[in-house]
């Protein structure tokens, strides 16, 4: 071949080579850009971006970022724009929509109730703008925002954090403290609203945050004191500057029982013995705190050698408030290498991590907390029918006697036609499993007869104005509080509903003629999706995020007291768990005051049945004694002595502990129990009371505000029983009821005063 020709191939293909390369390197970079498009197009959708890295600047969670899963969260924009609605995930992974009061709001804050940890967090603001983010994961408190875990404790501190939140905490280690500590620097940090504090273990106030006090509306002041009476723990240090923080925030004197304040010199030595110190305290000046009521946690005296107590703690509906009678944030016990002993052993189990429980590597339950346990129970219904072994033994002997001996006798000895075996065989085989297949159907739970009400549901797949009943029941356990001694009341339900089809269910609880009986003026109600992921509930949810089910609303009313649940989306053959709080104003009527007996820890005088409702197998409980009522205690009824009633010991009838001869025998819990729904209520009620994790080997987190076990002190009496009618109906429009049949337990307490009088 001839050189020059040889050169003009080599020239074609290197021109070739050239166009391939620039082409593959075209399509490259279209594939990129399309690549890159994608990603923006998807990083656009609210319900699959992750954390938009501005958005954090934009939104604060909680108080200072910290917020508890399965509790009501405040959520406010750092440049105070109005929060129109919040969407995120529920515990069940289906997204909810919740929509926040109108603009005419006191500050910008609003509420929603977060389903997991890192859930998507979409808030739509009043001018339409979106704000794509999600709530902050679990982390170390003391690095920045993070979940705080049910095991750790919660504190919001008002002032000097009195080095709590340095509990735990070790530098060379890297450790971060044991306790979420949440100190906010400016007023509009502070929920204006008593949802704002769900989940918070206590409140801790002291002169340093009289300037932070000072900017709290009228609004934020409210909600403190309904949450303490809610059920809350309030910590107050009141030295020196006592007077100046009383009368700048006169809320907090209404409080306490103080109707004078008084500082008197108080002697350091109860502190010191208190806490084993080998470090001496000078004398310093504390309010004093009235000698005839409270709980007396430090007994101490002034430099003058009159008793004084220096720390006590009082009742205030179902929560409490301890007062300390020094300034703990002063130079002089800052320096001292005891005050923090001093503050944990006033404070009890409150600032102790939850550690391992008894007997957790044995247990073979999935949950670790009676909020499991009560899940599991409620979430048991009776869909199918049940037939004893014995029956099923009979049917199955039937269908042998059948094929056999009836079969041989019946065609070969009278017929004389054995080839008919080969049909009678299939016959009465298919026969008998039609007819146990028919006997296994879904129940029709819907009968007039019952006296348990549900709402009114339409079905997913039928038009929007139809609504056709379907195979349904409802689980619920209600607990009804009434404090005498603030006139309030208070009913917190759990309730699972069953559906065999689905569909989507406009809930709302309210009052029913019961509770009506017993309060007129209904304050606030509160309908919530009950659960969330995590071994307290067993694991209900492995992923959190479901797109099959529809989204569905949650609506708030403009003053945050009424909430209910729109178009929840209930998949076939499942359930669905739902909580409601609800506050009303009793109607107490033919009140006797009980006093205790002198020089003794026992009651004496008349007992009233104070409200309009009877109740069954009641007790009045009072520190570690019960006396046994009559199985009816009817509505206004009067019992003339307490003297006439069986006494027994409360923590023997938790326990169910059984005196034989010289010694005893306790009924063992069975974490994995289910169908004593009544047992496992009741637990719930007063779980310390029976000797808590000790006895149960259970903890008590998410339902830990039902336990009244802490109201059982020397000027308080329970009236503990059950009522015959439900407290709650569950509507779908206000205007349509259905009745179902299923389990329901509804328990009453009545805290009642007791005057304690003193030996002549």
């Amino acid at each position: 071949m001839p050189i020059g020709k040889q050169s003009d191939n080599d020239h074609l293909a290197t021109a070739i080579g050239h166009r391939r390369r620039s082409v593959l390197v075209t399509l490259m970079t279209l594939l990129l850009v399309a690549c890159t498009t994608n990603a923006k197009i998807f990083a656009q959708q609210p319900n699959e971006s992750p954390a938009d890295p501005t958005s954090s600047e934009r939104l604060i969670v909680g108080i200072e970022g910290f917020y508890r899963v399965g509790h009501w969260t405040g959520v406010r924009h750092t440049q105070h724009q109005h929060v129109k609605s919040i969407t995120t995930r529920d515990g069940d992974g289906v997204e909810v929509r919740y929509t926040q009061p109108k603009t005419n709001q006191r500050t910008q804050w609003a509420y929603v109730i977060p389903g997991s940890e890192a859930a998507p967090l979409i808030a739509e603001l009043e001018s339409g703008d979106l704000i794509a983010s999600r709530f902050p994961s679990r982390a170390s408190p003391s690095r920045g925002s993070s979940m705080i875990p049910l095991s750790m404790p919660w504190i919001v501190t008002i002032g000097d954090p009195l080095g709590i939140d340095e509990l735990g905490a070790n530098k060379l280690l890297d450790r971060g403290a044991s306790v979420a500590v949440s100190q906010p620097q400016t007023g509009a940090a502070l929920p204006d609203s008593t949802l704002g504090y769900s989940g918070v273990d206590l409140i801790m106030i002291n002169a340093s945050g009289g300037d932070l006090l000072r900017q709290l509306n009228p609004n934020q002041q409210e909600a403190i004191v309904r949450w303490v009476e809610s059920g809350g723990r309030l910590l107050l240090t009141l030295g020196a500057s006592a007077p100046t923080l009383l009368k700048e925030s006169s809320w907090l004197q209404d409080l306490l029982p103080i109707t004078e304040i008084k500082i008197a010199e108080l002697d350091p030595s109860a502190f010191e013995t208190y806490t084993s110190s080998q470090t001496p305290l000078s004398p310093f000046d504390g309010l004093l705190l009235p000698n005839s009521s409270g709980t007396k946690l430090l007994l101490g005296r002034t430099t003058r050698r009159q008793n004084a107590p220096i720390a006590s703690q009082y009742n205030l509906g179902l929560g409490s408030v301890i007062a300390i009678s020094a300034d703990l944030e002063k130079p002089m016990f800052a320096d001292w290498p005891e005050r923090m002993d001093l503050i944990t052993q006033l404070l009890g189990d409150t600032l102790n991590p939850k550690g391992e429980l008894p007997a957790q590597n044995t247990r073979s339950t999935a949950y670790d907390d009676l909020a499991g346990q009560l899940r599991t129970t409620l979430d048991q219904f009776e869909v199918k029918n049940r037939y004893s072994f014995s029956l099923l033994s009979l049917i199955l002997l039937s269908l042998l006697a059948l094929i056999g001996p009836l079969d041989f006798l019946l065609l070969n000895r009278l017929l004389g036609k054995p080839i008919l075996g080969w049909l009678s065989f299939p016959i009465a085989t298919i026969g008998i499993s039609l007819f146990l297949i028919y006997e296994s159907r879904p129940l029709a739970l819907l009968k007039s007869d019952s006296q348990i009400d549900i709402p009114k549901i339409q079905s997913a797949t039928d038009s929007e104005n139809s609504s056709l009943p379907v195979e349904q029941q409802w689980n619920r356990l209600e607990i009804i509080d009434v404090d005498t001694t603030i006139d309030k009341g208070f009913v917190r339900s759990i309730h699972y509903l069953y559906s065999h089809r689905a569909q989507l269910a406009d809930i709302d609880v309210s009052s029913s003629a019961s509770l009506k009986r017993i309060g007129s003026r209904m304050r606030s109600h509160l309908t919530t999706p009950f659960g969330y992921p995590g071994e307290s509930f067993g694991g209900i949810q492995i992923g959190i995020e479901d797109s099959r089910l529809p989204t569905y609303s949650m609506n708030l009313d403009d003053k945050l007291r009424s909430a209910s649940i729109g178009g929840m989306p209930i998949a076939s053959r499942s359930s669905r768990g739902v909580y409601s709080c609800m506050e009303f104003a009793p109607n107490l009527v033919n009140q006797d005051s009980i006093s205790r007996r002198s020089g003794s820890e026992l009651l004496q005088g008349k007992l009233a049945n104070p409200l309009d409702v009877d109740i069954l197998d009641g007790m009045l409980i009072y520190g570690n004694w019960i006396y046994v009522l009559p199985t009816r205690f009817p509505a206004g009824s009067l019992i003339e002595s307490l003297d006439a009633l069986r006494q027994k010991n409360f923590r023997w009838h938790l326990s169910r502990q059984k005196a034989l001869g010289s010694s005893s025998e306790t009924e063992a819990w069975n974490p994995s129990e289910t169908a004593e729904l009544d047992r496992v209520g009741e637990m719930l009620l007063f779980h310390r009371a029976a000797g808590g994790t000790r006895y149960t080997t259970l903890n008590n987190g998410p339902l830990s505000e039902l336990d009244l076990s802490h109201v059982l002190t020397d000027e308080r009496c329970i009236l503990f029983g059950q009522l015959k009618d439900a407290a709650t109906t569950l509507q779908n429009d206000e205007s349509s009821e259905l009745n179902a049949e299923g389990k329901r337990e509804t328990f009453i307490r009545v805290i009642l005063p007791v005057k304690n009088l003193r030996e002549k």
